[in-house]
């Protein structure tokens, strides 16, 4: 095989495994954010309708929730990203409040995962 050819074939390579890391980027970004979304409804439901969650309904809801994103979401970013949904759930509750429509939007989620 030439060096010109070989050199194609590489480049080409290089492309497709690229092309191939960014989408599972964009695919990794994307669990994440529903991740954090379905933890937020969770938390915005204990604020907006006082529900309290015991430990079997929190693993319950945690199983939910990893299966909704295929288990993609590895221990140390949980952590993180549990706290984002926290402070975004306190901050929708406050402003523009429980019931606007994005709060409702995810109340609906909530209703969803705890029927599903």
């Amino acid at each position: 095989m030439s060096k010109a050819k070989f050199s194609r074939k590489l480049l080409a390579a290089a492309l497709v495994a690229g092309m191939a890391g960014s989408a599972g980027a964009a695919v990794a970004q994307d669990m994440a954010a529903k991740w954090t979304q379905l933890h937020e409804a969770v938390r915005l439901a204990e604020i907006c309708r006082e529900v309290s969650h015991d430990r079997e309904t929190w693993r319950t809801l945690g199983m939910k929730i990893d299966a909704a994103v295929n288990h993609e979401i590895g221990g140390g970013e949980r952590l993180t990203l549990i706290e984002n949904a926290k402070t975004s759930a306190r901050e929708l509750a406050w402003n523009p409040g429980c019931e606007s429509e994005e709060a409702q939007n995810l109340l609906k989620e909530y209703d969803a995962l705890v029927a599903g």
